[in-house]
């Protein structure tokens, strides 16, 4: 069995990334002899298959999955290593992939990734909006930003605030249909539902004597995205249930206004996913902390 040699990491990084052979060696700037080779003496040197491949695809094995994360780890902190030597300084570099949801992302991501730009401008910076939740390891996202409940994975959280769900209106459509004093009055209410949620109709409030209340709104309209719902709130197409921290502005000028300020609905979390990696870029890490103190400042 021939000598351990890391660079074959690179290559193997490279055919993970690319999805074939024949990308990697594009990419690579070689052929696809040396990278077929690269591949069969790390395979060898492991005593483990990496990929399974045909004539037009190759998908990793298990253990391949397991072993990409840690290589793609190690390949980018050489690459850094190697930045930070030839710059003489720690500064950050190379290419940051974050995903957000809509509403996080447009208020609240977007003005940090463009004042991180100017503060770092060695930095690329790839910015997914979409409310469909992405793994960040599937998806290789360096920073994934998640707005209400986390499900159980082996990714690694950080909270980085809380926020409250609250019921809005326009104050053209309260007026037209009256006080609301308890939950049950909501349903006389035409409603906007978020299509994202398990359960768009079905809430439950509580108070703060903690009497609770189960109630099923009217639908009359529905949308898959968080602008969208607001944007339809606004201009008093119905009632929706929208985060707190998404709302500020609106509340504040009164273009909305609060239904049932004495009920609450559950609260949810903001919170920071990364991969199960030991290590993190520069510019992670910066982008991070940047955010997190960023919006414990917005939230205060």
């Amino acid at each position: 069995m021939e000598k351990s040699n890391l660079n074959r990491l690179e290559y193997f990084v490279a055919i993970a990334e690319a999805g074939t052979i024949t990308a990697a060696a594009d990419r690579m700037r070689v052929s696809k002899a040396v990278v077929s080779k690269q591949l069969q003496l790390l395979e060898e040197e492991l005593g483990a298959t990496l990929v399974v491949r045909n004539s037009r695809h190759l998908n990793l094995t298990e253990i391949g999955h397991s072993f990409y994360s840690a290589a793609q780890a190690s390949v980018a902190q050489a690459e850094e290593a190697y930045a930070m030597v030839r710059r003489g300084s720690a500064e950050p570099s190379g290419t940051l992939r974050i995903t957000a949801p809509l509403d996080l992302g447009s208020e609240y991501v977007a003005p940090v990734v463009a004042s991180f730009r100017r503060a770092y401008p060695a930095v690329k910076i790839d910015l997914m909006l979409s409310d469909t939740r992405m793994d960040p390891v599937e998806a290789r996202f360096d920073i994934a930003y998640r707005v209400g409940w986390l499900a159980d994975s082996a990714n690694i959280a950080r909270k980085i605030a809380g926020f409250r769900q609250i019921v809005v209106a326009s104050v053209r459509l309260a007026e037209e249909m009256g006080e609301s004093k308890s939950p049950s009055d909501l349903e006389k209410f035409p409603f906007i539902e978020h299509q994202a949620l398990s359960n768009p109709l079905r809430w439950r409030f509580s108070a703060a004597s903690g009497e609770t209340a189960d109630i099923e709104m009217t639908r009359a309209l529905s949308a898959d995205v968080t602008p969208a719902i607001k944007a339809m709130t606004l201009e008093g197409a119905g009632i929706s249930i929208l985060p707190d921290f998404y709302v500020r502005k609106e509340l504040a000028d009164k273009s909305l206004i609060q239904l049932l300020p004495d009920w609450s609905l559950p609260s949810g979390g903001i919170y920071s996913v990364y991969p199960p990696t030991q290590y993190r870029s520069t510019a992670t890490q910066r982008f991070a902390q940047l955010f997190h103190d960023y919006m414990r400042k917005e939230l205060a």
